[in-house]
């Protein structure tokens, strides 16, 4: 395997001053081995931005045109991830307070010394470093996620899945990743197809209730295993690709013909009655209501499991959970019908559980 190409950073240096660019491009180009390009005003960084792919921006406060805060904005919004460094020669908490919430990482005070330049810099150089690795990470993740689900879509379009039965086989095939899988699928459409026929819902959409229930986690089988059984909290980058597990889902499910109702359902299952969730971010009666059920029972039967990354609750604690999340994560006439039905679906008395719960 070919040895790694070493990361020679890219610094632009915005500085009015000839003599300031000057000694700043030479310290860090014979010091640390830097790349870098000196200009002396907005125009010209936004250019070069554009033009040339930089990795750190040394940007005067006091330039021509417009002040550094500003065009430190500007640079961010061309490079993505850019690490700025702000160099001024007086404080002000404004400034400093208004540069943190734009991202500049450092602030040089001159005048200056060079170990403090390249302090400064270095320090820079590696957010950036560790920033374009976790990109570099996150489309790795996002393409083995592309290519699984692609054999999978595949896979299930050869198949002509005409009855639950084949439908159960080949979700104990999907699910030999994490057995826990099929368990959980199993439980959810017991639950929710009960409380779907406590809201009065028929054939065929009790049918497709349930498919979507079995399906519910299916897009998580094109999630990499470095994600799906990370024990510790995901990135925000993995949480990111985590929930991706819903469209996936769908797309897999809807080459199906058998299974094009229940795909929508798994499309909608992470939805929030007041809008928040996701993908779509669709809000009250406009989430299949094959979703809004799901969305209940999935959550209580997480609650009252043991997770990796939690102890099993008891029911009274996850119906509670459930009561406070009516009208904002859940649909509150699914969460009542949970609540109607919850005794003969557990098989054992729950009335002190709930017996004086109101929906509102």
């Amino acid at each position: 395997m070919p040895d790694a190409v070493p990361f020679i950073p890219n610094i632009l240096v915005v500085d009015d001053e000839p003599a300031v660019r000057e000694y700043i491009c030479d310290c860090l180009t014979l010091q640390s081995s830097y790349r870098c390009t000196g200009v002396g005003d907005a125009r010209a960084a936004l250019a070069v931005a554009r033009e040339t792919s930089i990795d750190v921006a040394l940007v005067d406060l006091a330039i021509p045109e417009e002040d550094g805060v500003t065009l430190a904005r500007r640079l961010r919004n061309e490079v993505r991830d850019l690490a700025v460094v702000l160099v001024t020669g007086t404080q002000s908490f404004d400034t400093a307070v208004e540069a943190m919430r734009i991202g500049v990482l450092d602030y040089l005070l001159k005048p200056f010394a060079m170990p403090e330049l390249i302090d400064s810099v270095g320090r820079a150089v590696a957010w950036r470093h560790a920033a374009l690795r976790a990109h570099e990470e996150r489309e790795d993740l996002e393409r083995q996620i592309g290519e699984r689900a692609a054999r999978l879509r595949q896979a299930f379009g050869d198949l002509e899945v005409a009855s639950s039965a084949a439908l159960e086989a080949l979700l104990t095939t999907l699910s030999q990743r994490n057995p826990e899988t099929l368990e959980h699928a199993h439980r959810v459409a017991r639950y929710a197809t009960t409380v779907a026929r406590t809201l009065g819902i028929e054939e065929p959409a009790l049918g497709a209730v349930e498919r979507g229930a079995l399906l519910h986690d299916l897009g998580k089988v094109a999630i990499p295993d470095a994600v799906i059984h990370k024990p510790g909290p995901l990135t925000d980058d993995e949480f990111a690709i985590m929930r991706s597990h819903a469209q996936v889902g769908h797309d897999i499910a809807v080459t199906v013909p058998f299974l094009r109702s229940a795909a929508e359902i798994v499309l909608a299952t992470h939805e929030r009655y007041d809008g928040k969730g996701y993908p779509r971010g669709l809000a009250g009666d406009t989430i299949p209501i094959g979703a809004r059920i799901i969305a209940v029972v999935d959550v209580f039967d997480a609650l009252t499991s043991t997770r990796v990354y939690h102890d099993a609750v008891c029911v009274a604690s996850a119906n509670a959970e459930l009561v406070r999340g009516a009208g904002t994560h859940f649909d509150p006439t699914v969460v009542a019908a949970w609540l109607r039905c919850v005794d003969d679906i557990l098989g054992a008395p729950q009335r002190a559980v709930h017996s004086h719960v109101t929906i509102q």
